[in-house]
């Protein structure tokens, strides 16, 4: 590492989805790294109190409308100038706009514009004539900015954190057997028998993440096999109350469990038998990662980035979106051979601890190559 910098992420989002999860991962990461991190978001954004409980430094704007943006490029401007950051990192359209304007008026270094999603990008603005360069998720979602226009050389590609997971309570020298113990007691606090295969979800609940595929998908291997549940862990509406009408009208109610909101979900993820989503589009998708992380094996949807977030064959078996055969078929085999279940799990186990780049440190020297390489491109050593 070059010598530390000061860091400013800004985010306009209120809620803490992935999005904001990576982002304070990240800033967790580069913190320990020696690098002096800051966050601006809006007043009451989950993320800003996450932050500030972990105690970074978190400075409020409020955002939308033309009066709030032009004011805030004036206040951004001020900030800049006066903590002398090196780095203006900006997330969402909105902080983009506000935040990426008052860094260049304060004439910071670097300012950067993250790229979280896979959905098509519509005004060049807050890629090409505010920010200085471009970082994202993963490679299909640089193809996409490419192919819109955007400079090759100016974006780099960091993929999420993947956390080792934490057993609560559980000890002992040989983390694989630490997991075996955590499986068996989450089971236990599930209810679930020893002959239970369950199939679970972790996604909040929005219609493109597919939960409504998965359902249709397992019903069939659910009335075949009265041992069988499929475990869902998220929250939203109205796709809560879809699931929930449509696993009584299929008659599954005792097979389908909707959770809910867990902050333990990782901890949960350790009693699944498979890890399944059927999403619709996906930037890149940390849970993939985490299933990984505690021996899961995986069934997933063809799209995006989760290819790079997975090793297809191995830890994971892809069908293409829109395909309720393959879906069934690939749970199918999963859900009725045990052994299968068993290598691709711990093929997954041992991936996440042989693979630098999906870790903290590996995460944190991706991103610093490309702040220290884009300084140094525009004149700043």
């Amino acid at each position: 590492m070059q010598r530390p910098l000061r860091i400013l992420h800004t985010e306009a989002a209120m809620g803490l989805g992935g999005q904001e999860i990576y982002i304070f991962r990240h800033m967790v990461a580069m913190r320990a790294r020696g690098h002096d991190v800051s966050l601006l978001c809006q007043p009451g954004a989950r993320l800003g109190a996450l932050a500030q409980a972990n105690g970074f430094i978190v400075h409020r704007l409020r955002m939308g409308g033309w009066v709030r943006l032009l004011r805030g490029i004036d206040r951004v401007a001020a900030l800049v100038r006066s903590h002398r950051f090196d780095v203006v990192n900006t997330t969402s359209r909105r902080d983009a706009l506000i935040a990426a304007a008052g860094a260049r008026l304060a004439r910071a270094p670097l300012v950067v514009r993250s790229r979280h999603l896979m959905s098509p990008v519509n005004s060049l603005l807050t890629y090409t004539g505010l920010p200085h360069r471009v970082l994202t998720v993963s490679r299909f979602v640089k193809q996409q900015l490419v192919a819109r226009g955007i400079q090759e050389g100016h974006i780099g590609v960091v993929p999420p954190i993947a956390m080792p997971p934490q057993w609560h309570g559980v000890r002992g020298p040989d983390p694989w057997q630490c997991l075996q113990d955590t499986r068996a007691r989450v089971r236990a606090e599930l209810g679930l028998e020893a002959g239970d295969v369950v199939v679970g979800c972790v996604a909040v609940l929005r219609r493109p993440k597919g939960h409504m595929d998965l359902l249709r998908a397992i019903a069939p291997l659910c009335h075949a096999h009265p041992w069988l549940h499929l475990a869902v862990i998220g929250e939203g509406e109205p796709v809560m109350t879809e699931l929930r009408t449509a696993s009584q009208r299929l008659g599954l109610q005792r097979q389908v469990n909707l959770l809910g909101h867990r902050s333990d979900a990782q901890r949960l993820m350790a009693g699944l038998d498979v890890f399944a989503l059927a999403t619709h589009k996906e930037a890149a998708g940390t849970v993939f990662l985490e299933a990984a992380f505690v021996g899961v094996p995986i069934v997933a949807t063809r799209v995006g980035g989760v290819p790079e977030m997975v090793r297809e064959g191995d830890n994971a078996l892809l069908v293409e979106p829109g395909d309720p055969t393959a879906l069934t078929t690939a749970l199918q085999r999963l859900v009725e051979q045990p052994e299968l279940r068993r290598q691709m799990g711990r093929a997954g186990w041992d991936w996440m601890r042989s693979d630098d780049r999906f870790s903290p440190v590996g995460h944190c020297r991706a991103t610093e190559a490309c702040y220290y390489q884009w300084l140094e491109e525009l004149g700043h050593v």
